[in-house]
């Protein structure tokens, strides 16, 4: 079992807040327990042995275009500036020269973790309106390196407890933001709260706190929304259209209709002309039951984020609200809080990786929706760690972790996606996915074995059928890469942690071609063909 005892506040007022992520470490570690049927601590250390393998089959039809491939490698987060400061320039430079370049990472200007003098809200002063970011300086320095757009979490903590006036709120959020475009002209994104249903309502009510006494209620999140949108109107007057900052939120725990509709229910009877809702934001970990007493973990079944997109699109649409409202799932993953599946640590890296492959598929079957990654490095907890960061000599600078590799693997798939169908059996969620893709250099297809903690393994026999005209006449390259327990894995072989190019032919394939792998538990295989000429 995970150590369960919280580090101490930076600052007293920190203290309540604090006793919320403790109070999530506690509940996520019994739910875990409840969820699993046994004691964590009894769990095998080493994966179980591969059950018989179940064959597949995977039908690829590059013929069906499906538009643009989303792009989720391309959305991510860097912790809270806390996380890690010292490796993060280093690490801009190597996800660049990887091709992990982003379209929109994620940072965190006033994070509960944070020290005081961290939090953006304090640097920036309404009487002489002077800001001072050279705190932060660093840190958006290097979002603005590793990114196209950085998204700026700001969650009004202060304001939410009562220890600020209400009425301060538009007028230094417009200050701040006005100076931060100013010396960061790449923040184009601002999202408002963060998980503030369970900070101040869900962990309240866990302690038993009646429903009416939480300091937040549903009713109660969309004031504090208003005045960042009429703060933005004000900063895009004068900035250029296509920098104009967009804003949205609330940055839920998880989609809850509790939250969510009465927000969505608040922005459609305000009469504000001007009123701006840019994109809905919230969390992909697990839910709650009304209580806030049981967490229910989306391990179990990750298939519950499939539907999200219809559910929020006919809440919209209710209200009259623009259906096409984007959805931002700005932190996404398995492991909620400290939870795992093995205390030792190395079983769970391969299962985070597939487990984000499956959620970026289940996503990308979604219109308007963007997932992101969580994250870079992760202030504490491993298992979400894209970067290999704890080992006995410390952060490594250049050296992804299954999960980083993952999204490596995605980063090398071409721009067009095709129909990919994975056929065989799937128990709940677990079993075998694969998605492709074309453009003017090649083909790809990444295909993977989400288990989870199951033992099943597939060999699946992949059928492409009207492959693209460049390579019917051959030569074509085929090259296989491969993640798993073994392979693109430094917690089993640190000489093999980068991603692993397990095999290179040159073929003739003509309109159609077959190939066949095998899928342990788990393991995500990428295969690319391109013009050997």
């Amino acid at each position: 079992m995970p150590n369960l005892t919280m580090p101490e506040p930076r600052a007293g007022r920190r203290i309540a807040r604090w006793r919320a992520v403790g109070a999530l470490t506690i509940a996520v570690m019994a739910a875990g327990t409840a969820l699993a049927g046994v004691e964590p601590t009894a769990r095998a250390a080493n994966p179980p042995a591969t059950s018989a393998t179940s064959p597949a089959r995977v039908t690829v039809d590059f013929g069906a275009e499906q538009g643009r491939l989303p792009r989720p490698e391309r959305h991510n987060n860097f912790g809270n500036i806390t996380a890690w400061p010292g490796q993060r320039a280093q690490d801009a430079a190597f996800l660049n020269e990887q091709g992990l370049h982003g379209d929109i990472y994620r940072v965190w200007l006033s994070s509960p973790n944070a020290p005081d003098e961290d939090d953006i809200f304090n640097q920036c002063d309404l009487v002489t309106r002077k800001c001072d970011f050279s705190r932060l300086d660093a840190y958006l320095t290097e979002a603005g390196t590793v990114s196209d757009s950085v998204l700026v979490n700001l969650n009004p903590m202060d304001f939410i407890e009562g220890k600020r006036p209400i009425k301060d709120l538009k007028p230094l959020v417009e200050l701040i933001l006005h100076r931060l475009k100013e010396q960061y002209p790449q923040v184009d994104y601002v999202e408002v709260f963060n998980e503030s249903d369970w900070n101040y309502h869900g962990v309240q009510r866990r302690q038993g706190r009646p429903a009416d006494q939480t300091t937040l209620r549903p009713d109660g999140l969309y004031r504090f929304y208003a005045p960042f949108y009429e703060a933005v109107n004000e900063v895009n007057k004068h900035v250029r259209r296509a920098d104009r900052i967009r804003v949205g939120g609330p940055a839920l725990m998880y989609m809850d209709p509790k939250w969510l509709k009465p927000f969505l229910d608040g922005y459609a009877a305000d009469r504000n002309p001007r009123k701006r809702l840019d994109f809905l934001s919230y969390h992909a970990y697990l839910k709650w039951d009304d209580d806030y007493q049981k967490p229910t973990l989306y391990n179990q079944d990750l298939r519950v984020v499939a539907s999200e997109r219809a559910t929020i699109r006919s809440w919209l649409k209710e209200r009259r609200i623009r259906t096409g409202t984007p959805a931002f799932i700005t932190e996404t993953g398995i492991y909620p809080g400290p939870a795992f599946d093995d205390p030792d640590p190395k079983n769970d890296y391969i299962r985070q990786a597939a487990g984000l492959a499956t959620y970026s598929y289940l996503y990308a079957n979604q219109p308007d929706t963007y997932m992101f990654n969580w994250c870079i490095r992760h202030r504490v907890e491993e298992r979400k760690d894209q970067l290999v960061t704890r080992t006995p000599n410390g952060p490594l600078t250049d050296t992804l972790s299954p999960y980083g590799n993952m999204l490596l693997m995605q980063s090398k798939m071409k721009d067009t996606r095709v129909s990919a169908i994975a056929h065989g059996h799937r128990q709940d969620d677990n079993g075998v996915y694969a998605i492709a893709s074309k453009d003017r250099t090649g083909a790809s297809l990444m295909v993977w074995n989400w288990q989870h903690t199951n033992a099943t393994g597939h060999r699946a026999g992949i059928d492409m059928s009207r492959l693209p005209a460049n390579l019917k006449r051959g030569p074509v390259r085929q090259r296989t890469f491969r993640i798993d327990q073994t392979t693109s894995n430094y917690f089993a072989d640190p000489a093999t942690a980068d991603l692993q190019q397990v095999d290179q032919k040159i073929i003739y394939p003509g309109k159609t071609h077959t190939h066949r792998i095998d899928l342990s538990p788990n393991a995500i295989y990428l295969i690319t063909l391109e013009p050997a000429r």
